[in-house]
């Protein structure tokens, strides 16, 4: 079996994360074991900047007189979701997506 660079693990990595499959499926159509793509998975999520336990995000419950469904969802495959009520910018949708 052919070594793999970081830079390509990170590219796999990457390209996982966009495709929506699930870790197993993916290293298995890539040819690359799931411990090793399991391996990779987590060690480029530890790069990620700590915040000292602090988060990024916010939970945020809408004003119970607001439209009780969302308007509009979106789904990452991460498992983030990201729900929006009521006029919605559309310029904000594209960036997000």
């Amino acid at each position: 079996m052919k070594k793999i660079s970081n830079d390509e693990y990170y590219d796999l990595v990457s390209r996982w994360q966009v495709s929506g499959k699930s870790k197993a499926s993916f290293a298995e159509e890539e040819g690359i074991s799931r411990t090793a793509f399991y391996y990779w998975c987590r060690k480029f999520d530890m790069k990620q900047p700590s915040l000292n336990g602090q988060s990024s995000f916010s939970l945020v419950f809408p004003n119970p007189g607001l439209q009780k469904d969302p308007v509009i969802r979106i789904n990452y495959p991460s498992g983030i979701s990201i729900e929006f009520f009521g006029k919605v910018d559309s310029d904000t949708v594209k960036k997000l997506l």
